[in-house]
């Protein structure tokens, strides 16, 4: 591992809203029927040779930190794996009972990822981003690979099997 990870700054903002407003149609993410404001989102920023290779932002709710975004600019080198550690590692400190997040069901190489991490699958949610259109309606009706995206499926890591 060549990167180091480290919290979002004011500094990284740009970056990091500009990135989301690209790939997320950001800046606001939709999960279980919530609006979130990304740009105030605390997170962490991966970073190798001064450039930017990914980044996250979470939550904290009701003893629960929730991943809002993730995305990793390189592929298969860890860098997503190693900024969920870095989150679950806030919420151990925040005294947070589970990390959990929602994935649409087109997005079926996260499904896997997020599995072979230690995430379980907690629940599918129906037809969940037919609400989720009504916040935000520039939700793409067809995800990767021309899957329509209608599910939203909920994984979650319980602090104690950290």
């Amino acid at each position: 591992m060549s990167y180091i990870i480290e919290p979002i700054t004011k500094d990284h903002r740009d970056f990091v809203n500009t990135q989301i407003a690209e790939s997320w149609g950001g800046p606001f993410v939709v999960s279980r029927g919530d609006l979130h404001d990304t740009r105030s989102q605390p997170g962490f920023i991966a970073r190798e040779n001064g450039e930017n290779i990914g980044y996250i932002l979470y939550d904290f709710a009701d003893n629960d930190c929730e991943i809002t975004v993730v995305e990793s600019l390189r592929q298969n080198r860890g860098v997503g794996r190693a900024l969920i550690e870095a989150v679950v590692v806030q919420a151990k400190k925040a005294n947070c009972r589970r990390v959990w997040l929602v994935t649409t069901n087109d997005n079926t190489l996260a499904i896997r990822f997020y599995q072979r991490i230690g995430f379980v699958l907690r629940a599918v949610h129906f037809d969940a981003i037919k609400q989720a259109r009504k916040i935000k309606p520039q939700i793409p009706l067809l995800g990767n690979d021309d899957i329509p995206i209608a599910h939203e499926f909920e994984f979650e890591k319980e602090i104690s099997s950290c």
